[in-house]
């Protein structure tokens, strides 16, 4: 059970349409491989990606939002059907891009939820309703999140969350399963 904190209304997360993630440092251990012909290699957790696919089967849209240009990132993504904006050198940050996804569904910040680890996050989770940081994210960060999770990145974190979203809806895992 992930951490909460003492002024977020747990009741929040009922409203949640739009759950963005980072990608490394909350759906991998923010490490990378790297072997002897330069080629990377990163570890992401299956928990994580039956999580995901349970929370869009009640209708929240997840996507990932990163810096990282990686074809690895983008890969995943699309194995797992999550749509992927990163920053393509056009000055567009992460805030600006889950502005323009808060404008292009018609959410208001109360009904998303931001989950990252590391100070570039630091614009979209205070524009985000729900801000959630994973156990070995950034100090700024665990300031500001109303919920930190008991894994760190990559290590079913989340997951942890993704569970959380269900109980608190009172939305049975083994249902979605059965879909």
């Amino acid at each position: 059970m992930p951490t909460i904190s003492k002024n977020f209304e747990i009741k929040r997360l009922k409203k949640v349409k739009l759950f963005a993630l980072d990608f490394d440092g909350v759906m991998t251990d923010g490490c990378v491989y790297t072997d002897r012909n330069g080629n990377e290699i990163i570890r992401t957790s299956r928990r994580d990606s039956l999580g995901i696919l349970m929370l869009r089967r009640t209708g929240i849209k997840v996507v990932v939002i990163t810096t990282e240009t990686s074809p690895i990132v983008l890969a995943r993504c699309k194995k797992l059907d999550v749509p992927c904006f990163y920053n393509s050198g056009l000055g567009k940050g992460k805030l600006a891009t889950l502005i323009g996804l808060a404008n292009k569904e018609g959410l208001s910040h109360n009904e998303i939820a931001y989950m990252g680890d590391d100070l570039n996050d630091l614009k979209p989770m205070r524009f985000a309703g729900v801000k959630i940081t994973v156990a070995d994210g950034h100090s700024k960060l665990k300031e500001i999140a109303g919920v930190t999770t008991k894994a760190k990145g990559g290590n079913h974190a989340v997951r942890e969350i993704c569970d959380l979203i269900l109980r608190v809806r009172g939305i049975s895992e083994e249902k979605l399963l059965d879909t």
